[in-house]
């Protein structure tokens, strides 16, 4: 297969531009798939030219803005003006959830676990990438997120997948019906995370490597933006062995998943933006964070003064009071004996007077 296709399929190495590549170029397999009419076209494309449907130039997207709920900040509300992505099996597949992929909800340092959605157009369907680790990009700490292995797991592991029409091997998504019938899958690149039988009548020159070659996105956690990410997918079609005598390159087809295109898109944050966010952002935060602990320190140093000078007063109010009881004891005694000498004073010259006066008569 490999050797048909190097020799009749000129989308390798040095054939083509990017123009061409991303617009429509013909192509040999295309046009042997449009004459079985298994393709729409016989061209090659890997997107289709919006610019030239006038109902695509006048279907608007909306996204919210975030004023009413900060946690719909850059989700879509209709994508293309649509709200579903109409090629799925259920409601559910195909509903339009989450954002473009390079903003979300801010304040995430509080729930560092919660997923983030995302609309993809080329594989048409939402998806929610989980929370994997705590990292850094270029000093700045951000969350990772990667696709789980649910996304892209087939309905015997996965029944809810039934939607996607996931009816094959692991790790695969089936855009047959998204494409216009042609036998189009998207898997991570070199099959990563997939079924090994993938592989097994193709040969791979390429090991599939976690690092190198799974989608990921890094997000900021405070204010929700993404500051580095790669998108990575593999595009494979499904080709069967033709039993009629039939010549030229389908004589090479088999049984297999041959991947015929590989896709890295890659985006970070700018050094100005990210001079900005330092500044503007980060700093500050962690100032703030320096000087919540300052206080609480200081907060517990006075309470701790505070608590030791309420025990030493207390301590000695207590030792104070039997002494001024003893006081009060002694000074009231003394006024009850002075009061006493007083009015034996009084009665004793009262009593002399009333001797004086009857001596006198």
């Amino acid at each position: 297969l490999s050797s048909g296709i190097n020799a009749e399929w000129p989308l390798r190495p040095g054939n083509g531009s990017v123009h061409d590549i991303l617009w429509g170029m013909p192509d040999p397999i295309m046009a042997k798939l449009h004459d079985l009419n298994l393709a729409p076209s016989s061209n090659f494309s890997l997107q289709s030219n919006g610019s030239t449907d006038p109902a695509a130039l006048t279907a608007a997207t909306t996204v919210h803005t975030g004023f009413a709920d900060i946690n719909d900040i850059g989700t879509y509300s209709r994508f293309h003006g649509r709200n579903s992505s109409g090629c799925w099996g259920t409601p559910e597949a195909n509903v339009i959830n989450g954002t473009d992929g390079t903003q979300f909800s801010p304040l995430r340092i509080y729930n560092k676990t919660q997923p983030v959605s995302i609309y993809n157009e080329q594989l048409y369907r939402s998806v929610d990438m989980e929370f994997v680790e705590e990292t850094s990009y270029s000093g700045i700490t951000c969350y990772s997120h990667r696709i789980p292995a649910w996304a892209l797991q087939n309905v015997t592991f996965n029944p809810s997948n039934a939607g996607y029409y996931a009816y094959t091997y692991n790790g695969m998504l089936n855009l047959t019906k998204c494409s216009g019938g042609i036998p189009l899958f998207v898997t991570k690149p070199f099959f990563l995370d997939a079924d090994s039988r993938l592989t097994a009548n193709i040969s791979l020159n390429v090991k599939p490597n976690k690092t190198l070659h799974d989608t990921y996105l890094c997000v900021e956690p405070y204010t929700g933006i993404v500051i580095d990410g790669h998108k990575r997918i593999q595009i494979s079609v499904q080709t069967q062995a033709q039993n009629n005598n039939i010549t030229g390159m389908l004589q090479y087809l088999r049984d297999a998943f041959v991947p015929i295109i590989y896709v890295d898109e890659h985006g970070s944050i700018t050094r100005d933006l990210k001079s900005t966010l330092r500044s503007s952002l980060l700093i500050p935060v962690q100032v703030v964070h320096v000087l919540v602990y300052v206080v609480l320190a200081m907060a517990t140093v006075m309470l701790l003064a505070a608590l030791t000078l309420g025990v030493r007063v207390a301590l000695l109010r207590y030792r104070a009071i039997p002494e001024r009881e003893d006081d009060r004891r002694v000074i009231v005694r003394e006024e009850e004996i002075t009061s006493d000498s007083v009015r034996m004073v009084y009665w004793s010259l009262i009593t002399n007077k009333l001797c004086i006066y009857i001596n006198s008569m």
